[in-house]
């Protein structure tokens, strides 16, 4: 190992070590600092170190003049190059070393800061990540990230509902993670809805593959996904099923999907998308096992449940002083 070492200090001198030789040469320096520096000093009877040094012609004009001047006088003028020369190499190479060092502690740094953005309710964003890969949040979603990703990994937080399109890395694995669950991908589109309050969960793969890990299960193998694949996380139990295609992912087009879900459900949907409060005043939810469908956003929160009292039975009433909805 230690000639190993010697070959790189040597490379780390001319300039010529290679980014991965540099970044072994920084491990070894910050594991052991004093065996590293003593090697530097000895890699003296590999190479010139006067010439590497610059003082080649200072050394020749040493040697030179060596027979005119006693021995004690040559002997020391020998050790001062000497050690003007392991000073200067040893100097190169601990600059070369702490410099990756300092470069590495500040990429860390950096890519522990985070940030974050939040879509009102009644908005969507959409915004790219540190990757170019992007990110369209629902309303009311909220997602936070490293001002820059690791080098090891790319991880993001998120609560609320987004709309993946991640960058294809193999190197850097791509991590969602959510109260319940985190989501690992390589190069996918994907949507993830996950509401804490609610305890809602949901990952539907559109393209590519991803793997959903319960964080509540003790084992946590995860589920890898197909194309139209959808994983449920209801009371810690996970649950897949299979969508007819992306036209179920209809949010991103300002459009609500109805069918399937219970009244209370629609309503949370209705209350994010058009940004109101909605106050359900009923002992017994209105039956809509029989809706279908899709609503358009732009159409405003009254049609949408005029809509849905086409087969529904069921009164609104609107404050607009209080932007609140009131069913009974």
């Amino acid at each position: 190992m230690k000639n190993h070492h010697e070959e790189i200090i040597y490379r780390a001198l001319r300039g010529q070590a290679t980014p991965e030789e540099e970044k072994m040469l920084a491990k070894w320096y910050s594991e052991s600092p004093e065996e590293c520096s003593r090697e530097i000093e000895a890699i003296h009877s590999i190479i010139d170190l006067t010439g590497m040094s610059g003082l080649t012609a200072a050394g020749a004009a040493s040697r030179a003049n060596a027979k005119e001047v006693s021995g004690k006088k040559a002997a020391g003028r020998h050790k001062f190059a000497w050690f003007a020369a392991i000073s200067s190499a040893a100097a190169i190479v601990l600059a070369v070393v702490t410099g990756y060092i300092s470069h590495e502690l500040t990429y860390d740094s950096i890519s522990s800061q985070m940030t974050s953005v939040e879509a009102p309710l009644g908005e969507h964003f959409i915004i790219t990540l540190p990757d170019s890969s992007s990110v369209h949040l629902n309303s009311g979603a909220r997602i936070e990230y490293p001002v820059v990703f690791r080098k090891d990994k790319r991880e993001v937080y998120l609560t609320g509902e987004a709309m993946f399109d991640v960058v294809h890395d193999e190197s850097k694995p791509f991590i969602v993670k959510t109260f319940t669950s985190e989501v690992s991908v390589l190069g996918t589109k994907f949507d993830v809805e996950a509401y804490k309050e609610s305890s809602i969960f949901t990952t539907t793969l559109l393209e590519g593959r991803v793997k959903v890990v319960n964080l509540s299960d003790p084992e946590r193998k995860g589920v890898i996904l197909n194309p139209n694949d959808v994983i449920r996380i209801e009371n810690g139990i996970m649950k897949m099923e299979k969508i007819s295609g992306q036209d179920d992912i209809c949010w991103t087009r300002g459009l609500i999907k109805i069918g399937g879900k219970t009244f209370d459900r629609i309503m949370r949907d209705f209350e994010k998308a058009f940004g109101v409060t909605i106050e359900i005043q009923r002992h017994q939810l209105p039956d809509i096992s029989e809706v279908s469908g899709k609503i358009r956003v732009n159409d405003g929160v009254a049609n949408a449940l005029r809509i849905l009292q086409r087969t529904a039975d069921f009164r609104f009433r609107i404050n607009d002083a209080t932007n609140t909805i009131t069913i009974y």
